[in-house]
């Protein structure tokens, strides 16, 4: 299923217009940006593997902050609201959350706000959640109007890791095996999702994804490339697949393209080192 028909604007739009923003206006969220998210969230309520999400939007006060250390973060300037994702554990729960958040973060694009990514925060931020034992939250999405300057310090982050800068297509998508480039005339009807794809944000631009087209029919085979141990130590590359993923699907629903997730893993040759099999997207027959 894609969530494609409950965005407004059209999702090309949303996804090039998409940044992580680490500098935001000292304001809450109106009232009806809130009932949007949280009204959406409700409707991307399910994970990969059927895993139950639940969405809690938490806003603070400057003294607030202070006393969580939210301003610990440093890079961020007048944070004043995040969203947590509560899921339940599973197998794959990883990619199941950063599937659906990034809807999330996608809707947020659509109606003018601000997001960024965070997998590493103060505990303390979220005590007030009810969380329970089979339940977990990996990362937590920064929510904001975006001031109109960058702050310095934003500015040299997103130069260190080279924020805008994405992997050129030979790189990252292949065709039978992973030795050989596709070509965007080769991808076809699926070229837009794969741009789609390239665009995703990940754990410091990482972008850990190599996607291998099936030789004979239109699947799309997604393998890991761990690329930092420490963001695969804290499974932080599974979230960037389901991120991944989540651009993917909308990119081929736009272009009428249906298609499932299942776990087929193909027997190609010659695998890169540190470079593992995750999912895989086969397109519906009709």
């Amino acid at each position: 299923m894609s969530y494609l028909n409950y965005f407004k604007k059209p999702i090309d739009e949303t996804v090039k217009r998409r940044t992580s923003c680490r500098t935001y206006e000292d304001i809450l969220l109106n009232e009806n940006d809130k009932k949007e998210l949280l009204s959406f969230g409700r409707i991307v309520n399910n994970g990969l593997w059927n895993e139950k999400i639940e969405y809690s939007l938490l806003e603070f006060s400057v003294e607030e902050l202070k006393k969580k250390k939210m301003s610990a973060y440093g890079l961020f300037k007048n944070l004043r609201s995040f969203i947590a994702g509560i899921i339940e554990k599973a197998d794959f729960h990883h990619m199941s959350y950063g599937y659906a958040m990034e809807h999330i973060v996608l809707k947020a694009t659509e109606l003018g706000l601000g997001t960024c990514w965070v997998a590493y925060f103060d505990r303390h931020a979220i005590e007030g959640i009810n969380i329970k034992e089979d339940q977990t939250i990996p990362a937590i999405i920064l929510i904001g109007y975006p001031a109109e300057e960058r702050t310095v310090k934003e500015k040299i982050a997103r130069f260190a890791i080279r924020a805008s800068k994405r992997h050129d297509w030979r790189e990252i998508f292949f065709h039978g095996d992973i030795s050989n480039p596709l070509s965007k005339e080769a991808a076809g009807p699926y070229a837009e999702a794969l741009e789609f794809l390239r665009l995703s944000p990940s754990a410091g631009n990482a972008q850990p994804w190599r996607i291998v087209k099936d030789q004979s029919k239109h699947s799309y085979h997604f393998f890991k490339k761990v690329v930092n141990q420490g963001y695969e130590k804290n499974k932080l590359h599974d979230i960037d697949i389901g991120i991944a993923m989540c651009h993917f699907e909308l990119g081929a629903a736009k272009n009428g393209l249906e298609g499932k997730w299942d776990l087929t893993e193909p027997l190609l040759p010659n695998l890169p080192d540190k470079t593992t099999y995750m999912i895989s997207w086969t397109q519906a027959l009709h």
